[in-house]
This record gives structure tokens, sequence and C-alpha cells, in this order.
């Protein structure tokens, strides 16, 4: 019968060690090594089967050759670790460590406890076999409890955690000589067949969960190891005081477990002191994260507002000065078109860098959002440095606009206030105008990059606080940001100081009073709006022939706004419809004086922005305002603005076509100042072209405005379309146009913009 059963365990071996060996093609890694080890494991055990049947081998060499089925088992359990799910992930050394660990603790608790109860079970020295089963077991229990994992990640363990218990239970009967012999045959039989099982399971799909759900699971992997051994701390206690002294066994065990307690918590205290720098590194890359822009890696916005109210606390505080520089990119998009976004970002890279290069320490560049940049200039925002005790006195040194300027003294607040003492607010504003300027000259040199000289405009916006100014960071970024669309305005390519009327309210601005007085509902004209008309002339013989309509605001708080700043804080709120619709209907409803002022009809010429030529709405107004007045459409000359792109030109073109078919004509103003002129011309339905005064300088550069100029009347010609020279100051510039060929002109010769009480009738 004995015979029996080893032939058969040999088979069983064999065959098993088999199926691993086949399960291991097609897999890689870990799956692929541990189930080698079991094939490996299994045909030591089956050949040591083997010599057992045909020779008397001796024990040592028995015992060695069944211990390495275990052998094989531990190492690929430790290696399967790594597969399992971490919330955090740490040291595979020490998290392998620690399974032995706790495997061990819980071990030697049970047979503590077992020895306890039943003290002369069997002798300590032949319960190696199921010891080391037990041991197997418990970290294939810790593994499935401790660490989650898929059904078919956990299939595998299970598997093998059955084998080790038919194992664990076929040595324990054998060593206690105890049950039928079939039993412990039964359970070597059965503990193969299950290896053989877990080697033919599929592969491991991942975990379907997130991974800070394990964090439960990971606090029960530090709990459970624990549990055993305060509780057969307790049983033994118990023991002890009830007079029953410990064993030799016991006591050894007591020891054992004590230093393995020390030092699993040896490992924890590395483990939680390599998380915590994880978590402080962590901690300051988020922070960097959220302050700074991933792309230059200068501060955000998020950042940038705070050192801006900083430096506005200083302002209030003790008079130290603040300024904001806001930068725009020209026609940033054009470079993403024809060289491809990732060049842009190179190009902005590239601009961060120069203009961090054109700043003092102090001051602070950030980037906002697209192509804006901004910088913050002021003394005081950032925080002294920890002073020592010395007998020498350290100087610091300021750059400015003259040089550089030294000052004595170790404390940044007093070498600040002596500092806003020798730079009185026009020295300020003065000193930051020239480091905008320096920033304007850097930023317009052309960028190599890759053997390609790439070249960008910017436009610039400086904003100082004046002394005794109660402002936000969002007021005065505002006013900025309303100085640098003034030169987008003008021409791009310059820096421009905010020149708004000064303000001392806390919470009134511009921004909110514009806001306010173009409220739905409202009446702008309540609000200080009126409309303003300057006359467009004949230039053979200085006729009026028509009028150009302008708004013009006078703020009951704010006092007179440069049309600039508030047509530019308009068109970035969203509110230049409102304006547009007020200046239509004001003078479609002063059309009848205007004729009756100058004894014939006169034309109405209306800007409308050409960010409203993508919009719905426009035909409507224009419509509604003619039918509101009973004015005849063919004396309405609705002028298209370029002070944005407009986005669209089929759309833009159809909306302008739809105007006509009103009756009213589309005049483009600016011409040659603007977006692609050329391609609108062509593009859309135009009736008549405004040239822009930087083409009609015919008096300062006579040759070159003149070839410009007369190609455009050339080309206006063919197209049958009128020309207006805008920009007309000088007699000598009038003259020169109307040698050109210009039929029109319009400017401060023939008359400024004025109300309709003030304008001065001339004869035909």
């Amino acid at each position: 019968m004995a015979v029996l059963g080893d032939l058969l365990q040999l088979g069983v071996g064999l065959a098993a060690a088999a199926v691993c060996l086949h399960a291991t093609r097609g897999r890689t890694g870990i799956p692929r090594r541990w189930r080698f080890l079991a094939a490996g494991g299994l045909l030591v055990w089956s050949l040591t089967r083997l010599a057992g049947l045909l020779t008397d081998p001796p024990q040592v060499v028995t015992d060695a050759g069944f211990l390495v089925l275990p052998l094989c088992m531990l190492i690929g359990l430790l290696a399967a670790a790594h597969t399992r799910p971490r919330p955090v992930p740490t040291s595979p050394r020490r998290d392998q460590i620690a399974l032995v660990i706790d495997s061990v603790l819980i071990t030697g608790s049970v047979l503590a406890l077992l020895w306890s109860v039943v003290p002369d079970l069997v002798e300590p020295r032949l319960v190696a076999y199921p010891v080391v089963d037990l041991v197997l077991l418990t970290m294939v229990m810790l593994l499935l409890t401790t660490r989650p994992d898929s059904p078919s990640g956990r299939r595998p363990l299970a598997l093998i955690g059955v084998a080790l218990i038919a194992f664990g239970t076929a040595d324990t009967l054998r060593l206690l000589d105890a049950g039928p012999g079939w039993a412990a045959t039964a359970g070597h039989l059965i503990g193969p067949a299950f290896i053989a099982l877990a080697a033919l399971s599929p592969a491991r799909v991942p975990l379907d969960r997130p991974v800070t759900a394990l964090l439960v699971h990971d606090r029960l992997h530090l709990l459970v190891p624990y549990g055993p051994v305060v509780v057969a701390g307790v049983v033994l206690m118990a023991r002890t005081i009830a007079g029953q002294p410990l064993t030799a066994f016991q006591a050894y065990l007591g020891w054992l477990g004590l230093a393995l307690v020390v030092t699993r918590q040896m490992l924890t205290i590395m483990d939680n002191t390599v998380l915590l720098d994880r978590i402080a590194d962590t901690q300051q890359r988020l922070h960097h994260l959220a302050y700074h822009d991933p792309l230059t890696g200068l501060p955000n916005r998020a950042l940038f507002r705070e050192r801006l109210g900083l430096a506005l606390e200083a302002h209030q505080s003790r008079g130290a000065p603040v300024a904001v520089l806001f930068a725009d990119l020209d026609d940033f998009k054009l470079i993403n078109d024809t060289f491809g976004h990732a060049m842009g970002d190179r190009v902005l890279t590239a601009v961060g860098e120069r203009m961090r290069s054109c700043v003092r320490s102090q001051d602070l560049v950030a980037r906002l959002g697209g192509d804006e940049f901004a910088v913050v200039l002021g003394y005081g925002v950032v925080p002294a440095p920890r002073r020592h005790r010395s007998r020498f006195r350290p100087r610091r040194y300021v750059l400015s606009a003259a040089g550089v300027r030294v000052y004595d003294g170790l404390d940044r607040r007093a070498a600040a206030g002596r500092a806003t003492a020798e730079l009185p607010y026009p020295v300020w504003v003065a000193e930051a105008e020239a480091i905008g300027q320096r920033m304007l000259a850097t930023l317009r040199e052309p960028y190599l990059i890759d053997g390609r000289s790439v070249g960008v405009g910017v436009s610039v916006g400086l904003v100082a606080a004046e002394p005794g100014d109660h402002l936000s960071a969002d007021i005065l970024l505002r006013r900025a940001d309303a100085a640098m669309y003034a030169v987008k305005r003008r021409g791009k390519g310059a820096l421009v100081t905010y020149a708004g009327p000064r303000d001392n309210a806390p919470h009134a601005d511009l921004p909110q009073l514009l806001a306010g007085a173009l409220a739905e509902g409202g009446s702008p004209a309540a609000a200080g709006f009126e409309v303003h008309y300057q006359p467009i002339v004949r230039l053979a013989d200085a006729a009026t022939v028509a009028v150009e309509a302008l708004a013009r605001w006078t703020d009951p708080v704010a006092g007179p706004v440069h049309p600039d700043v508030f047509v530019t804080m308009a068109e970035r709120t969203g509110l230049v419809a409102a304006i547009d619709d007020f200046v239509l209907d004001q003078a479609c409803a002063d059309a009848a004086r205007l004729e009756s002022l100058y004894g014939r009809p006169i034309d109405l010429h209306v800007n409308v922005s050409a960010g409203r030529l993508g919009q719905h709405g426009l035909r409507a107004a224009v419509a509604a305002a003619l039918e509101r007045h009973g004015v005849p459409p063919a004396r309405l000359v609705v002028e298209v603005t370029e002070t944005l792109r407009i986005p669209d030109l089929p759309r833009a073109a159809a909306v302008l076509e739809s105007l006509r078919d009103l009756g009213v004509r589309i005049a483009l103003d600016d011409f040659g100042s603007g977006y692609n002129a050329l391609a609108q011309l062509h593009a859309m339905p135009v009736d008549i072209v405004k040239l822009d005064s930087t083409l009609t300088d015919v008096d300062a550069s006579p040759e070159r405005a003149g070839a410009l100029c007369r190609s455009v009347l050339a080309i206006c010609a063919e197209l049958g379309i009128a020309v207006v020279a805008e920009g007309l100051e000088t007699r000598e510039r009038a003259s020169g146009m109307a040698a050109l060929g210009c039929p029109l002109g319009q400017g401060y010769l023939f008359g400024p913009p004025a109300p309709l009480t003030r304008l001065i009738p001339t004869a035909t």
C-alpha cells in the first residue's frame, strides 16, 4: 500500500511539473518565473519519492529534498507580492521582508497558543514540515486579505492556498501518526494537482478599482500580524499568573516574536519616513504646479495675483511704489498656424526667458494664459531674509532707469522707505516706463529656433498706482489690460501708460462704471455718453458730404474718458454692441437736424466693431434704427472697425451683404493698418475704403507714401470703390492726396469731432 501511494505521488508530481512547464509558454516576467519555480520544486519533490522507492537514502537527503518545494514556493510568493497593487509604493525589498516577518509572527503566535493549550502534543523538533506549510499558507492568506486584486489575480493564490492546506494536513497526520494512511497520501496527491491548476490560470486582469480604495486594506496589512501576537501574549501571561511557567520552546518563541516585532516596527518607521519624504516632495511639486505655468515655468495668474496683492499692501501701508506691465503678443496665432503649436510653445518659453532678463530680482514675471504676460514692479514685496549681526553694513543695489542706485542698511523695509522717499511718483513712473521700453525692445528681436528666425510683436500696457490710491489687484490689472488694448487700437508694437482719471473710491473703477453705464435697460446718454460728429469733405472744394458719428463718454464720477480706453474695455467685456447701437440710433435721430444744418442731405458714417460681424442682431438693429427715425438707407454708411480679427470672413461677408440688401453702404475703416486688409477687400462687399493715416502721410514721405496711395487708389478704382483719406491735418497732406486722385478726406484740418451744436456748415 505504501509503495502504491509513493508511485501515485511520483506520477502526480511529475505530471504537475510538466503542466507547470507547459504553462510557462507565452508568459513573461513574474508569471513565467513562478511557474518555472513550481515546476522545479515539484520535480525535486517527485525525484525524492523515486529515490525512496529505489534506495534507502539518508534522512538528511530526504528532508532536504522535501524542503526544496516549499523553498521554491516561498520564492514564488515573494515574487508574486510585486504584482499585487499597493495604494502607496514602497521599497520592494522591504515589502518582501515585511511579508516574511508578518507570516512568521502569526505562525509563531499560533504555535505558542497550541503549546499552551496542548503542551505535550509533539516534540518541537518534529514540526518542521507543518510549520513551513503554515508559514507559506499564512503568506498566501496575507496576500489575499491585505492586497486586493481582480478575480483573475486572486485565483492562482487561492489554488496555491488549497495546495498548502493539503500538504500541511498530510504532513501533520504523518508526523502525528494519526488518521488512516490514505489520508496523508491523498493530501500529497491533492497538493501537486492544485499547484498545476494554479499554473493553468488565465492571465491576470488589472484591478478595476482606483488605488485610493486600497487604503483600508493597507491599514489591515499593518494590524493583522499583531492580532495573534496580542492574543498569544494575553494567554501566556494568564497562564504564567496562574502558576504555569513557560516552557523553553515558548520562551524561545517569545524572544523570537519580540525580535520580529522590533524589526517590523523598524521597517514601518523606515516606510513612514520614506512616505513622509514623498509627501513633502509631492506637496512641493503640487504647490509649484498650482502657482506656476507648466510650459514656461513662470508664475501663473494665481501667484501673480498673490504677489500683486502683497505689493498693493506695501503701497497702501508705507507708500511703496507698485506698477503693472501687461504684455500681449501681436498676431501670435499666425506663428501657430504657420509653424505649428510646438514652435509656438517654444516661442512662448523664449518670450518668458527674455522678459525675466529685463526686470529686476524683486519683480515678478507671470504668464496669465495664452500669449498674455504680466509683470509686477515694486519694492518691499520679497520677504526680508534673516538678519545677522555684523560690523559691516551691507549695501542694497537697485536697478533704475538712471543706472544703479546704492542703499545702505540691513533692514529692507527701511531701504524700501528710503527708496520710496527718493522715488516720487513721476520718477517711479518714468523708471517703470524705462523697464517696459527695455522689455519691448528685447522682445522685438527675432527668435532663432531650429535654424529659423521667428519674429513676434508685442503690445504693452503700463499702470502705476498713484500715492494714496486704494486699489485692488483686479482693478490694477484691468487698467493695465485696457492700456495694452489701447496699443492694439493704435497700431500695436508699442507701450502705453494708463492715463485714466484718478479714482480714490475703493470699489469704483472704469470697467465697473462702463458696465453700469451700458447696463441693459439703462440710458447711455444719462450715464454721460454722447455722439460727436467729424466732417468728411470733398478735397476738390472742401465741401462736407458726410459726417462720421463717434462715441464720447464723460462719466459723472471718473470724468472724461478717452475713446481708446472705454472702447477697448467695451470690446473686452462684450459691451461694444451697446455702444454701437447707441451711436447708430442717435445718428439716425440727428439726421434731420444735420440736413437742416447743412441745407442738403448728409451721409451718416457709423462705426461697427468687427467682432459683431460674427454675431446675430446687427441687421435687425440697423433696420430698426432706420425705420424708427425715417432715414433713407442710402444715407447710412456702416464702417467696419478693424480692432479685432474677423474670424470667419464668409460669414462676415454674408452679414454685410444682408445690410447692403437694405440699401446701406459698407466702408472698411483704417485700411492698411488692420488684419489682412487686401483679403477683406476681396472677400467682403465694400463700397468705401478709408485709408489709415499711416498711408496718407504724403507730405512726410512723398515717394513711398505716394506710391502706396497710388496703388490703393488704382485698385479701388478698378473695383468701383470710393476712397476717403483719414488723418489729414495739414494743407500739404490734403493737397498731396488730392493730387494723387483721392476724392474725399477727413481730419482735424477740416474739423475735429464735435457735438451737433458746434458743427460749422460748409457751402457746396
